[in-house]
């Protein structure tokens, strides 16, 4: 166990440099890059005198992980492209060309497309409702009017936040906008994932086409893909006032019950050391296709990274350790995206995970279960519990508030969640079994949605 600690430790200190670095680029005025060029020159000089002294104490080591997780956030500041480097413009009227790697409807509900350009990305919003698009396809837009991206609330740093995602300019279709898109015969391999996406969209419109099954489409998009543009938004609204919408987005809490699946089926092939070795391989290919085919969201690629560390340590005979793969995958994620700490999922799900590891394991203990279904249940609650305890703090620095109902609606929600993710490749499948299948299933899965909709509805009443 000291291992494992001394290496979320080191977890942990890499990510706090992390955010500090972070912090004091944000708060500096004047010439951010001459910061953290100070920042990142500092940390590279003081990580050597701390290796020269690591034979006299070697838990000064961990030191270094604070520098390195600054100089991480300070050159990631420092390489990262400009507003001065975009080739649009402030304009009332421009063209433009470019490649539509994703689309859908803004927070007003009107639809945009979000565009690749030579150098950099750029979304259009108010494109005409009737437009038939597919990620790969050319957009050939003209008349359109451009213009910086703005901070529409003091509250909430939009412009950096839009200039991480590599976006400078949006541009807004108007009155005498023309929009042209051009389809794309052979996409990329890169635009697969979403054209499946697309198609899976398709399909479970055509699975549930009944009208009363509005919601219930809406709901089964969310839990396999994570989009959430279709459910209504009283429905939204609900599940955040309950503190159950972490619920609705694609997240390591989903990924994590995939992993469960695939161990259980995966199990009946036996356990001898080649069986082993093939399980593991076998799962980390299959949760790859499923994190990609979802469109690689942050909080799912966390997970997926944290699991093939997992099932790697059994693919070459080593021990696994839940909590080392956890400090692994965090240093890792932190390193391919410094800006990753900064974020609420990450921040969220990291806090949710600790909580698995160190603090459920001490509450399951204390109440003991005689049977089968009582464990399982004192499982749900003993986990909820605990991953209340972590987050909770989180959503209160970021949002002063907190859903003093979430306990109760997480422990109500979650096992529905968990049958309705299985609910979902049943009824996909129920069609081969003839009519009255699909429709059983079909409705069964509609029960279970509705429940699940109802009872967040209840809670975020009280």
């Amino acid at each position: 166990m000291r291992r494992e600690m001394y290496l979320f430790t080191a977890a942990l200190l890499f990510i706090s440099g992390n955010l500090t670095a972070g912090y004091i680029l944000s708060r500096t005025s004047g010439d951010i890059r001459a910061a953290a060029s100070f920042i990142s020159l500092s940390c590279i000089a003081a990580i050597p005198l701390i290796l020269l002294i690591k034979k006299q104490l070697p838990w000064l080591i961990l030191a270094a992980f604070p520098l390195t997780g600054a100089v991480g956030a300070a050159s990631g500041e420092f390489f990262r492209p400009g507003a001065e480097t975009s080739s649009l413009k402030e304009s009332r009227g421009i063209s433009l060309r470019g490649i539509i790697t994703d689309g859908g409807l803004s927070s007003s509900g009107r639809p945009f497309l979000e565009v690749e350009l030579e150098k950099e990305h750029t979304i259009i919003y108010n494109i005409p409702p009737e437009t038939q698009w597919m990620a790969g396809d050319t957009v050939l837009a003209s008349g359109v009017a451009c213009s910086r991206v703005e901070n529409f609330t003091p509250d909430f740093d939009y412009r950096r936040w839009m200039e991480r995602q590599g976006i400078f300019y949006t541009c807004f279709c108007r009155h005498g906008s023309r929009l042209e898109i051009r389809p794309c015969s052979s996409p990329g391999l890169r635009f697969m994932p979403s054209r499946l996406r697309e198609r899976f969209s398709a399909a479970v419109d055509s699975l549930l086409p009944q009208e009363n099954m509005i919601h219930t489409r809406a709901l089964v998009k969310a839990l396999a893909y994570g989009y959430q543009d279709e459910i209504p938004e009283e429905i939204e609204e609900s599940f955040r006032q309950s503190g159950a919408i972490h619920l609705l987005a694609i997240s390591g809490m989903h990924l994590g019950l995939f992993y469960g699946l695939l161990t259980g089926i995966l199990s009946f092939a036996g356990n001898s050391p080649a069986v082993r070795r093939i399980r593991s391989a076998v799962i980390i290919l299959v949760l790859w296709a499923f994190t990609i085919f979802t469109g690689c969201g942050v909080s799912i690629l966390r997970a997926a990274v944290m699991f093939s560390i997992y099932e790697a340590g059994a693919f070459f005979g080593r021990r696994r350790n839940g909590l080392s793969s956890l400090a692994l995958s965090a240093i890792i994620i932190t390193i391919a995206d410094p800006d990753a700490p900064s974020g609420l999922s990450f921040q969220l799900s990291y806090a949710a995970m600790t909580a698995i590891f160190l603090i459920y394991p001490h509450i399951r203990a204390v109440v003991p279960a005689r049977s089968r279904i009582t464990g399982s249940i004192v499982d749900v609650c003993a986990m909820t519990v605990a991953c209340q305890i972590t987050t909770a703090p989180v959503i209160w620095l970021h949002f002063r508030t907190f859903a003093f109902f979430s306990l109760l609606a997480n422990l109500l929600c979650a096992p529905l969640v968990s049958v309705a993710m299985a609910l979902i490749p049943a009824a996909f499948a129920a069609p081969w079994l003839g009519e009255r299948s699909a429709a059983a299933a079909a409705w069964l899965l509609r029960t279970v949605l509705k429940i699940f909709i109802d009872i967040n509805t209840v809670i975020s009443n009280l």
